[in-house]
């Protein structure tokens, strides 16, 4: 029993989807829209916050300058 529009697992073929082609509304690009600008958002948040306490929680180890190795 195969409805019009739907393949044989029950979904939605790609042609009766309303954003197939680019036809997607208004509210909708918005939505995604927001959404791409939020994840980007909280990944530089992330990133900054990542980097400026990248050495939280490590004591620091104090290495006389004659152990230190010399980088030619």
């Amino acid at each position: 029993m195969k409805k019009e529009g739907f393949n044989e697992q029950g979904e939605p073929t790609l042609r009766e989807l309303e954003d197939y082609e680019g036809k997607a509304s208004p509210e909708k690009r918005k939505a995604i829209m927001w959404v791409i600008i939020t994840g980007l958002l909280l990944g530089v948040f992330y990133t900054l916050a990542k980097h400026y306490f990248k050495d939280v929680g490590y004591e620091e180890v104090k290495i006389p300058q004659a152990e230190r190795i010399l980088h030619y």
